[in-house]
């Protein structure tokens, strides 16, 4: 077929420019092939030598480009040992003693699964420990009633309880002996009190077979496993609150968006004391009974900006005395005497926790005891009754928490002797304070402050942030990290993540942006229905910042996150592409009109949805949403999202991976499969953490110090 032979049916398809768009792919295709064809016979031969020399040099130019692309890419390889080392358990992890201070329980690390339950004696080897049958995935909470007898909350069986005595294992209640007590399948359980003068008792709430869905209050018998009602469930009531000595006190409850607060009178008789808008307000959170049950330890934000730690009378609802308060920061908590249970002291966050006691004994104690171990930020975790036996624990920013045991018993063939030496509590048994068995990495960590940018910054001030360089110094290449909730902060502890990061040459900045808890109320009630607006605009920020800060290049940063933070590195792909070069998403919400509506399932929705929704429309949320926007995606992606992930359903993650691979999208798409929405398995974090240090290498290049 002649060239002019295949003319004709060109000009009947138009290929004109002005009806070019209206073409089918497949026809435009055949149009500029055959237009090249004409533009070619136009030219002469040196023309055409010329032309395609050029395209043979760029052809092999890119050739050359794309293998030294590939072959940097695939140079990087992670190092195993340190990543086996950041991504298991704990050795020894969330340790706690009994209250007649002869054992220990912990969740111990064992080879190849999540950590397990172990309980041994204080005065021992953890070696010697006997294994119970749960791991970190099976218990909701655990507590020593009774001296040595361990109260296992399960998140499918209900309660069990371990004799360290007599090494029995049995179910707490026995449905043979008690046909009237709580049952494993109903509402889970809540310990509320010990009874000190009745040793084998303690007071549960759980759910009132009368009234479903409220909780009654439970005097159980530990040792014999029957119970007594002594105090009936009834609306709206979801929560009860008891003194040390075993008496109820208050009842907390909602009704719609409301919160409130009952007392009991002296003549038994219970009254309404406190009733407030849950989001509009003034913030209240009941933290404890005090001892005598006339008085409660409240967070609450009276007269200011941030939350203040006071006490507050349990009959009327009245608030007596400030005990902690600060005008920048929100006090976090407060501090227990473990023997008394009263208040000694409170905490805040700055750019990591700030104790203060007003107690002198308890500053005295643990400037001795961090003085003698060589550590910083001692905090006393527990005690035995009569406070001779005491459980410290030790925070830092670049290692899991350390833990040090004082007064343990020891045997010495004549029986047991009290002992008042401080013990690392490791494998291998007691060990001198201060070994080090792990080399583990150090970021430099500093908190910043970024300035706002935008329209609505009124009087909010600039936005906190922690800036983590890698040890040997930053290396041009940084990621912004953006934590979950939203409504969280980061603060200076330990984070195996940042470790990962910097250890990789990344610097890392994690902003508290607004909607974030910590700062007062104005900043946290600045994120209300600003998802994809306000809070979003902060983290552009924050990459801003860092580049304009000489941490970072334009597209030498990546954007990552988990749930939240998720969502907002998904979004940043879509929007920010002149900044970042690449997104990762764990548990990322990618619609934001799905999660409101598998909220709005629950039975609380009513105090959840509001700070996402607002006012906004379903409309609106839809497009804040990257799922629906998927086809401005601009950056390459790594998703990764868990099977059983309760807080952001796993098909909020298979929808966005199916809409990017239709709309051609550059992404990877990891399922963890049997996993939860936090990543309690070590094998889960294995591969969030490699994958995102592959993908870094990948997208931003590696980034390890040339040395």
């Amino acid at each position: 077929m002649s060239f002019r032979s295949v003319r004709a049916p060109i000009t009947r398809f138009r290929c004109n420019l002005p009806f070019f768009s209206s073409l089918s792919l497949f026809q435009r295709g055949f149009c500029m092939i055959i237009k090249i064809m004409v533009l070619i016979r136009r030219f002469s031969t040196r023309i055409q030598l010329w032309a395609l020399v050029t395209l043979a040099a760029v052809a092999l130019y890119t050739a050359q480009t794309s293998t030294v692309v590939h072959a940097q890419a695939n140079s990087y390889r992670p190092d195993e040992a340190l990543l086996k080392q950041l991504t298991d358990d704990p050795a020894i992890a969330a340790l706690s003693l009994s209250s007649d201070g002869h054992y220990l329980s912990a969740l111990v690390r064992r080879e190849g699964e999540e950590n397990g339950l172990a309980v041994w004696r204080s005065s021992g080897s953890v070696e010697a420990a006997e294994h119970l049958p749960y791991t970190r995935s099976d218990i909701n909470w655990l507590a020593w009633v009774g001296g040595g007898r361990l109260l296992i909350s399960l998140t499918q069986n209900g309660l069990v309880l371990y004799d360290a005595h007599t090494g029995r294992l049995r179910p707490l209640i026995d449905p043979m002996l008690d046909q009237a007590g709580p049952r494993p399948d109903q509402l889970p359980p809540v310990l509320l009190s010990t009874l000190p003068d009745e040793t084998a008792n303690i007071l549960l709430q759980w759910e009132d077979p009368a009234v479903p869905g409220y909780p009654a209050v439970y005097k159980v018998d530990a040792v014999r496993g029957v119970s007594q009602k002594v105090l009936g469930a009834w609306r709206p009531i979801i929560r009860w609150w008891a003194s040390p000595s075993g008496v109820v006190e208050m009842g907390e409850g909602y009704r719609g968006r409301k919160q409130l607060f009952f007392g009991r009178r002296a003549g038994g008789e219970w009254a309404e004391v406190t009733e407030r808008d849950y989001f509009t307000g003034p913030a209240h959170t009941l933290l404890s009974i005090e001892p005598g049950g006339a008085t409660a330890a409240v967070l609450a934000l009276k007269g200011g900006n941030t939350r203040s730690l006071w006490r507050m009378d349990t009959r009327t609802g009245e608030f007596l005395t400030k005990l902690a308060a600060h005008k920048k920061y929100d006090i976090s908590a407060a501090l227990f005497d473990p023997v008394s249970g009263n208040v000694v002291g409170a905490s805040h966050v700055e750019d990591s926790f700030v104790r203060s006691y007003w107690r002198p004994d308890f500053e005295e104690d643990l400037d001795s005891v961090a003085a003698k171990l060589g550590v910083e930020h001692v905090s006393l975790a527990s005690a035995n009754l009569d406070g001779k036996v005491r459980l410290y624990r030790s925070r830092t920013n670049w290692r899991p928490i350390r833990y040090f045991i004082r007064g343990a018993a020891s045997h010495d063939g004549k029986g047991e002797q009290a002992s008042d030496d401080i013990h690392e509590v490791t494998f291998g048994g007691p060990t001198d304070a201060g070994i080090e068995q792990l080399d583990w990495p150090r970021p430099d960590t500093r908190g910043v402050w970024i300035p706002l940018k935008g329209r609505r910054k009124r009087s909010l001030g600039p936005m906190h942030a922690l800036l983590s360089t890698p040890e040997f110094g930053p290396t041009g290449k940084a990621i912004v990290l953006v934590h979950g909730g939203p409504v969280r902060r980061v603060n200076d502890t330990y984070s195996a993540m940042v470790s990962w990061l910097t250890a990789n040459g990344y610097t890392v900045l994690r902003p508290n942006f607004r909607g974030s808890a910590g700062f007062g109320e104005k900043w946290r009630r600045a994120g209300y229905a600003q998802w994809g607006a306000d809070m979003q605009d902060d983290v552009r920020t924050a990459a801003e910042w860092l580049i304009d800060a000489g941490f970072a290049e334009k597209k030498s940063v990546c954007v990552m996150g988990g749930s939240y933070g998720g969502y907002a590195a998904l979004l940043s792909a879509i929007k920010d592409d002149d900044l970042f070069s690449c997104a990762i998403s764990l548990n990322g919400v990618t619609s934001v009109y799905n999660l409101v509506e598998y909220l709005k399932t629950r039975r609380f929705h009513l105090l959840t949805v509001p700070r996402i929704q607002g006012r906004l429309s379903n409309r609106s949320l839809v497009r804040r949403s990257p799922l629906y926007r998927s086809d401005l995606v601009r950056l390459p992606v790594l998703l990764l999202h868990a099977t059983e992930d309760l807080n952001v359903p796993y098909n909020q993650g298979v929808m966005m991976a199916e809409a990017l691979r239709r709309n051609d999208k550059e992404h990877t798409f990891i399922v963890l499969e049997g996993a939860e929405h936090q990543l309690k398995r070590a094998r889960d974090r294995h591969t969030y953490f490699k994958a995102s240090a592959e993908f870094l290498a990948k997208h931003l290049g590696p980034a390890l110090h040339p040395n």
